[in-house]
């Protein structure tokens, strides 16, 4: 993914850090910490019948909403995939609904400079850690080509976010939620359910969590899904680009499974995922068709969107089952 200016940046940490947005991995941090996505409905882990990423399909008398899970994250460069089934459904839909997302809004500024100002350090990061995390953190800066100044001035927390970021930064690097957005606007479908969480909830809450432990524990989380290294990333992406539900389950994950340690981040999940649920819900209310974007483990996970669609008499149609 291309790397982000500073706003930009702040603007992705505090979505990181606020709404606990699924993106990438694996194994997990040593800390026990509850995870909403780290249960997956085994019977939902199946192989697409049809070309391309799998589908899910949510029906009524006189509507079907189809549900396109994705990886969360940008799809590495040079990953090819079927896009036909995606510009035939979003053309006509009466409306696309995406998932969680953090908009910043002119009135946002102060709150995420807030955010932005709580991660700054003011002493060299490195120079805080302990010798033998200190040399695993070089390592793998160094391994990307990355000076110690780009780290410095950060808490070890919004390092590893850089880190991350650093690790999957490469030219050409798309975006599935971009795409689909793009799609909408071609085919001028409304798109809804892309909720605002506001960065004060961040500053006001989860910054009380980061603890000197919680710290250097997402540190070793985001080191240990670098260290996994993007072969892993790209396996997963293929796997996802051709309908293997279980491989693209694969990506790496353990900082993102870390940021929930932070206040709220498991209570802030469910009421995303809830919410979710009910804008697929009402586009089924519209006669015709629509067209859902969720993250693979939101939608999948054990009280996920589908485990909420089905609470309120939907049945949801797989993609290992026929059209």
């Amino acid at each position: 993914m291309r790397r982000i200016g500073k706003w930009r940046w702040a603007v992705a940490l505090a979505a990181a850090l606020a709404a606990v947005l699924a993106a990438t991995a694996a194994s997990v941090p040593r800390r026990s910490v509850e995870d909403p996505e780290a249960t997956i409905v085994e019977r939902r882990v199946v192989m697409a019948h049809e070309r391309g990423p799998a589908w899910w399909r949510v029906k009524d008398a006189d509507t079907t909403v189809y549900i396109l899970g994705t990886l969360g994250a940008p799809l590495p460069a040079g990953i090819a995939w079927d896009r036909n089934l995606l510009e035939q459904r979003v053309k006509g839909a009466h409306s696309v609904v995406m998932g969680p997302r953090l908009t910043a809004g002119l009135r946002e500024g102060p709150a995420l400079l807030g955010v932005r100002s709580k991660m700054r350090s003011s002493t060299p990061m490195e120079a805080g850690l302990a010798p033998p995390l200190r040399a695993r953190f070089v390592a793998a800066r160094e391994r990307l080509g990355q000076p110690a100044e780009r780290y410095s001035g950060w808490q070890p927390v919004a390092a590893g976010q850089l880190l991350v970021q650093d690790a999957y930064a490469v030219e050409g690097a798309v975006s599935v939620e971009d795409v689909v957005r793009d799609l909408a606007r071609k085919h001028r479908a409304p798109t809804v359910g892309a909720s605002r969480s506001a960065p004060t909830q961040f500053r006001d809450a989860g910054a009380a969590g980061l603890t000197p432990q919680l710290q250097r524990d997402c540190l070793e989380g985001a080191l240990e899904d670098v260290d996994a290294g993007a072969a892993r990333m790209r396996r997963s992406a293929e796997g996802w680009a051709v309908g293997d539900v279980e491989l693209a389950l694969t990506a790496p994950r353990s900082f993102d499974r870390c940021l929930l340690v932070l206040s709220g981040g498991a209570d802030l999940w469910r009421s995303a995922t809830r919410v979710n649920a009910n804008h697929i819900a009402d586009a089924l209310k519209i006669p015709g068709h629509a067209v859902a974007v969720v993250s693979l483990r939101r939608l999948l996970a054990q009280d996920g969107v589908i485990q909420q669609l089905e609470a309120r008499g939907l049945k949801v149609i797989g993609p290992a089952e026929p059209s």
